[in-house]
């Protein structure tokens, strides 16, 4: 089932998408949800948590896990991992991501579009795990609070240019409801000192 997206990237508060069984999903919009950077992290693992500064283990200052949701595609979270400024890997920003509790309540995640950073190709995320939880947000840093619902590609496996939406990405089989979502990049695109990417944009209901 692929949906067709009758929505604008500059306004998604307003926008819609239907699919084939009349479901109306939307974009969910950040509001004042703590969101947390994390580094050093894996699927069902526990989260280590990322600071902020130019070193192993933290995200660039003015570049922080917000920006993943703010609404502005030209704004990134640019993250470090096991690197930091001054050398780059392609490992630098593997195991890094973030996770949150959407105050809006629990929602069924559908679909996602990743939106490039706005200068560095090399620096995108090709392939993530999404996990999902409904336990206390105190228990979240703990790996047994999560369940695995996605491991696969961001939809920008082929270069969209910068400050764009990949291709729409399916939840394969997504049934249930979910309070807080954990994402992690597992891969990206070439040698640089982290990983960065400009919006993550859950769909559902």
């Amino acid at each position: 089932m692929i949906p067709s997206k009758t929505f604008s990237t500059t306004n998604r508060k307003n926008s819609t998408i239907f699919f084939s069984f009349s479901v109306v999903l939307k974009f969910f919009n950040h509001t004042n949800e703590t969101i947390y950077a994390i580094w050093n992290t894996t699927a069902g693992g526990s989260s280590s948590p990322a600071v902020s500064g130019y070193s192993m283990g933290s995200y660039w200052p003015t570049e922080p896990p917000e920006a993943a949701f703010d609404n502005n595609l030209t704004t990134d979270y640019t993250s470090y991992g096991n690197c930091n400024y001054s050398y780059a890997l392609i490992t630098c920003g593997k195991n890094t991501g973030l996770y949150l509790t959407l105050n809006s309540g629990p929602l069924i995640l559908v679909a996602f579009y990743f939106v490039t950073n706005k200068n560095f190709p090399v620096r995108d995320p090709r392939t993530i795990t999404i996990e999902g939880s409904n336990m206390d947000e105190s228990a979240l840093t703990l790996g047994s609070s999560w369940t695995l619902i996605y491991n696969g590609s961001t939809g920008v496996m082929n270069d969209p240019g910068r400050s764009n939406m990949g291709t729409i990405q399916i939840i394969p089989n997504f049934q249930m409801r979910f309070a807080s979502y954990r994402l992690l990049v597992t891969s990206k695109r070439g040698n640089d000192t982290s990983v960065s990417y400009g919006e993550f944009l859950m769909i559902g209901y």
